[in-house]
Formats: structure tokens, sequence, C-alpha cells
């Protein structure tokens, strides 16, 4: 019986030909090099969690590696509601995938990757899991993601001809094209070294505490979680205070909302922050939320 495992790693090489250690070692840089791909992707649902792969078993035929994820949360309030680690097993599973296949096309010397649309398809993975209740998902840094995807690429070289590659992710057999062994890093288009990227997303947003003094940020409620944020819509902001857009307990807001997420030049998160950026309308509920003000 075969282990339940998150990804099975399963090299077909030649016996008898070379250091039997070799084989090893390109497991172990596999390993390695899909660990740093977690880490990096774990960034877009919540830059607090980290995540590790662990040995579940050996076979030998061809080399079989079976690998389990193991997900960290580091106190974070808005994840202690729901059993979040098998929706970001999930979809960790789902990117990796993804980004075997965008490695397995042939890409020109003076071709740009298109690493963005990468990140972006990304992106809309970690936002499907809902874990946070918000879409404050941030695109990962392209740069970062451009280092850990090299990685993927540069142990595609250690295999020799005959040798064959295939990743089992979600009980789906992928078989690695050994021959593309092009660096993501050396086709990224200019890049900044500081990266800031955003997203908007439309929602229904419920009040918990209204800024009345035009000082301070608005207290809403999405779902199980609570957070602040500003209004930034000075049009609706100066209806608001003509007082041409009165409120009641259990009132929501339509809006648009900004998130923008700031990373340095190795891809660490700096800052998250949210933005009202646009009120579209007051909803008035037929009776206030039975946990608003919990």
């Amino acid at each position: 019986m075969e282990p339940d495992s998150d990804i099975e790693i399963k090299i077909d090489f030649k016996e008898g030909d070379g250091s039997s250690a070799r084989v090893f070692e390109i497991a172990a840089d596999l390993i390695r090099a899909f660990e740093d791909l977690d880490s990096v992707l774990i960034t877009s649902v919540d830059s607090s969690m980290s995540t590790s792969l662990i040995l579940e078993d050996v076979q030998k035929s061809s080399l079989r590696i079976f690998l389990r994820n193991v997900l960290k949360q580091l106190n974070d309030d808005a994840l202690k509601t729901l059993d979040w680690k098998p929706l970001i097993g999930q979809y960790l599973v789902k990117a990796k995938y993804i980004s075997l296949k965008w490695l397995d096309r042939d890409v020109q010397d003076d071709q740009p990757a298109g690493i963005e649309d990468l990140t972006e398809t990304i992106r809309r993975l970690a936002e499907e899991t809902d874990v946070r209740h918000l879409p404050d998902y941030p695109a990962i840094n392209p740069a970062r993601l451009a280092q850990s995807l090299d990685e993927i690429q540069r142990t595609k070289e250690k295999f020799r001809e005959g040798e064959a590659l295939t990743i089992t992710l979600d009980k789906t057999d992928y078989s690695v094209n050994l021959g593309r062994i092009w660096l993501p890093s050396e086709h990224l288009q200019d890049l900044e070294s500081d990266q800031e990227l955003s997203n908007t997303v439309d929602m229904v947003l419920v009040i918990r505490k209204p800024d009345l003094l035009g000082k301070s940020q608005w207290q809403f409620k999405h779902g199980k979680r609570s957070f602040s944020a500003p209004i930034i819509d000075k049009a609706w902001l100066e209806e608001f205070h003509r007082g041409q857009h009165p409120l009641s307990p259990g009132d929501a807001l339509r809006v648009r909302m900004k998130h923008t997420a700031k990373y340095d030049e190795r891809g660490k998160l700096l800052d998250a922050t949210e933005e009202i950026i646009k009120v579209m309308a007051v909803i008035k509920p037929d009776e206030p939320p039975s946990d608003l003000f919990k």
C-alpha cells in the first residue's frame, strides 16, 4: 500500500551507470527546490505561515520518494475559525503543478518568460482558498519566484540521457520535460528591486464602527473576519458628513477595495494595506447580524 502523500518524486535512472549517490543528490536538490518554492507560494496566502516537506517513504524500483506538506500558522486570528490546512495544501499542490508546466515551455534566449502572468495565476489560486475571508491575496514577487524556479531548472541539468522525472501531485502524474532548462531569472523584464503590487475587488462589508470624525479608520466585518480600513472616496465622505447617508446597526457598504503589498528586493513582504477607494451603496439589512458586536 502506497503512503498518503502530497508529492511523489519518481526518478527513472540507469542502474550501474556512475555513482549511486548522484541519484540521491538529484532527489535532495529537488526536495530543497520544492521547499523553497512552497515558501514563496505561501506568501500569497499569509506571510506568517511556514511550510516544510517531510519524508513519508522511499521505494526502489526507480527511486520513488513520497513527501507530505507540513503547515504552521503563526498567530493569525483570521485563520483560527476554520480548518485551513487542507485548503492551503490543495493550493500548494495546484500552484506547483502550474509552475512545472510553465517551466516546460520552449522559451527563446531573447524572449520574456511572462512570469507576471504566472504570479497572477497563482494569486488567483490563493484567492480561491478564501481562508482569509477577504481578497487580500497579494501577487508573489516575480524576481523571488524566478529564483525558486531556477533551482528546479538547474536540477534538470543533472539528469543523463535516457533518464526521466515524474512528479505526482494530487494523484496526477506529470512527466517533466528534462530538455527545457532555461532559467526564469534570465528572462525577467525590467523589474524594480523594491516592488509594490496591488489588486482591487468589489465586495460588501458590514459596518462595525464608522469614522464620524474623519480622522481614523472604519471598522468592518466580512464573513468571520473583522478589520479596519480607511475610506478615501472623498465625494462619498463629504456626503456622509453632510448627513446624506444615515447609518444604523447592521448596515453594510458595497465598496471597491484596493489591497497593496510592498516587497523588498528579495521578495519578502514588507507591508500590506487595504483601503476603500469607492463606496457604491449603503445596504440596509432586515435586521442586524446576531454576531455584529462580538
